[in-house]
């Protein structure tokens, strides 16, 4: 498919998406009034993974969650050993990490050509996910793993069903500017809240919530 009708196509398809979202009800806070948060945490890999990690470690976020369950790249094992060895740090040796697997929209180095098919799976499996967690929040960070789980989240709140509040955290090496993954999230408010650790960041994006150094 040409650039232009990909891109066509893409601003068509955010259109139909936000007048569905701005014509349905957003996640009712009051749903959790005296409950903490299920959340289901998308571990973007390497040190997205351990950014997200230390902010789940925090006090602050620890006293409005409870992780139902982590999603990780089906070719992501260490992360998936990570989450289990933070529960564990957490809970004692005997505590455990639900941790389901999805496949990559996109590998690195992929062809656009071939990256149709892996996507319509990545979206299939996401949104499979988001049905099974039924979560309260979803809270993700890092690449391109957690966009299936953002979109999977925006298709159920377009069809009317319950839906999870969204929040994207920016890694904190982007002290000015966005990521990829960040400014698909902000431009197309694909999102509930983008969260950014800098304040230049913030002044660049003035939507976006700054949240100070989270980590």
């Amino acid at each position: 498919m040409p650039p232009r009708s990909l891109l066509a196509l893409l601003a068509l398809a955010n259109v139909a998406l936000w007048i569905a979202r701005a014509a349905t009800r957003a996640f009712d806070k009051s749903a959790l009034r005296g409950r903490r948060a299920r959340a289901l945490v998308v571990l973007g890999s390497g040190g997205h993974t351990a950014e997200m990690l230390r902010i789940l470690r925090d006090a602050r976020t620890l006293d409005r969650l409870d992780v139902a369950a982590y999603v990780v790249a089906s070719t992501d094992a260490q992360s998936a050993d990570r989450a289990l060895a933070f529960e564990r740090s957490r809970r004692g040796a005997r505590g455990e990490a639900r941790v389901l697997t999805i496949g990559r929209a996109r590998e690195v180095g992929q062809r656009w050509t071939t990256s149709a098919a892996t996507t319509a799976r990545a979206c299939a499996a996401a949104l499979a996910i988001v049905a099974r967690v039924n979560p309260d929040v979803v809270i993700c960070n890092g690449p391109g793993t957690c966009v299936p789980i953002v979109l999977a989240a925006m298709a159920r709140r377009a069809l009317g069903w319950r839906t999870p509040a969204t929040v994207f955290v920016e890694s904190a090496c982007r002290a000015r500017t966005l990521s990829l993954t960040g400014k698909i999230f902000y431009h197309l408010r694909c999102v509930d809240r983008v969260c950014v650790m800098w304040e230049r960041a913030h002044a660049a994006y003035p939507r976006s919530t700054f949240v100070g150094r989270a980590m």
